[in-house]
């Protein structure tokens, strides 16, 4: 009894003749489309055999489905060449579908087990595997000479022992994984910066205080515009602090309580109480009063936020006068504190303006962990590489 529905098992040219089963929903089937040599594409075709074939369908429902379809052996009048039936959606010698074949790579992707996944739908684990190696190449080609985005965020990571870091490369409007590159030097990016597409479309790259990046961003992305990152500002600030805090009280240093209030901005302490003991602590120490006075100035600064020119003017003045305080001090971690800040100052001050930052490519990190985390660790780049961008990108 033929079914209305004929849309249920979503192939072109099939006409469902019957369908039958719980567990397995089997249709029989029957191709309407036009058969044609695929060496010639010639019509004039001889018929010399018949057999039906059972192929795995997409899931129906909660329910496994597969179909019949009668093929024919052929040979074509015009090339003299044999040949089978081929079917849309089928490709030759195969036992299953490329609708279940995406199901299975999507489920699989989307975290469901390989044993029970090929235990669930009776096939392989290693047919499951296969299937979702190709399903990843897929996505990577197709992703593969994609536009250079307009906001990139590059930033490194390390990768394994053996091989050392990564770069990764960022798009930060998108929140999404636009490249990787292995290596962070210079001479281990330029090739790979090259083949970049259409550079000229990146309007702004947001990096950490990295010489590396910046002459590379100058050299290969000559229109856009180097943003530095506000989080690797901050980590350089406080860094720099508490090297000098170690030289006025190296026992302070150590303990750990006092190490968390120092850290934190006063207006993040959650009590008076620790605003007390914290301040006696400072008065206690000489000179550390005045340095951490002068840490959360220039903190203030460094995180201040502006929409115009006219409001950046009076906060640029004040961060020339705190470099040069810096620069002049009598700690040598605050003078190199100075001169790194006075090398990236122009970077530094478009950060006011510019609300993205790197946390974007920090978290896209944190998921490439959990890649390496759920295959128990990854030696060979390029395999990492195809699923960051079919997980992240």
């Amino acid at each position: 009894m033929p079914l209305a529905d004929e849309s249920i098992i979503g192939l072109p040219d099939f006409k469902i003749v019957d369908g039958q089963g719980r567990k397995t929903v089997e249709f029989a089937v029957e191709y309407m489309g036009v058969v044609q040599c695929p060496y010639c594409s010639s019509q004039w075709l001889r018929k010399k055999d018949s057999f039906l074939r059972r192929i795995k369908h997409h899931s129906i429902g909660l329910n496994n489905s597969c179909i019949w379809v009668k093929a024919h052996k052929y040979q074509c009048r015009e090339c003299r060449k044999y040949f089978n039936s081929r079917f849309p959606g089928i490709l030759p010698n195969q036992r299953a579908t490329e609708p279940f074949k995406e199901e299975v790579a999507i489920k699989h992707h989307m975290g469901h087990c390989k044993s029970k996944l090929a235990q669930f739908l009776n096939i392989g684990s290693a047919t499951v595997e296969r299937w979702y190696q190709e399903f990843l190449k897929r996505q990577f080609i197709e992703r593969t000479n994609a536009h250079c985005p307009k906001i990139l965020g590059i930033d490194e990571k390390h990768f394994t022992k053996r091989l050392g870091y990564l770069t990764t490369f960022a798009d930060l409007r998108k929140h999404k994984v636009y490249d990787l590159a292995l290596g962070r030097s210079e001479a281990s990016l330029e090739g790979f910066i090259k083949k970049i597409p259409n550079r000229s479309n990146c309007r702004v790259i947001v990096m950490d205080l990295s010489e590396t990046f910046r002459n590379l961003a100058r050299k290969f992305f000559s229109t856009a515009m180097i943003v530095a990152d506000r989080f690797h500002v901050v980590k350089l600030i406080n860094h720099h602090f508490l090297k000098t805090w170690a030289i006025l009280d190296k026992q302070g240093r150590k303990n750990r309580g006092l190490l968390s209030l120092m850290r934190r901005h006063p207006r993040n302490l959650k009590d008076e109480a620790q605003r007390l003991r914290l301040r006696h602590y400072l008065r206690s120490v000489p000179g550390l009063e005045a340095v951490y006075d002068f840490k959360q100035k220039l903190m203030d600064v460094i995180l201040s936020r502006v929409y115009s020119r006219s409001e950046a003017q009076p906060l640029v003045c004040e961060f020339l006068e705190q470099i040069a305080e810096l620069k002049y001090s009598g700690f040598e971690p605050l003078q190199t504190l100075g001169h790194t800040l006075e090398s990236w100052q122009m970077e530094i001050v478009r950060m006011w303006r510019f609300s993205k930052t790197n946390s974007i490519t920090e978290g896209l990190h944190t998921r490439m962990e959990e890649i390496l985390r759920r295959a128990y660790g990854m030696r060979n780049f390029d395999n990492f590489k195809i699923r960051v961008k079919a997980f992240c990108g």
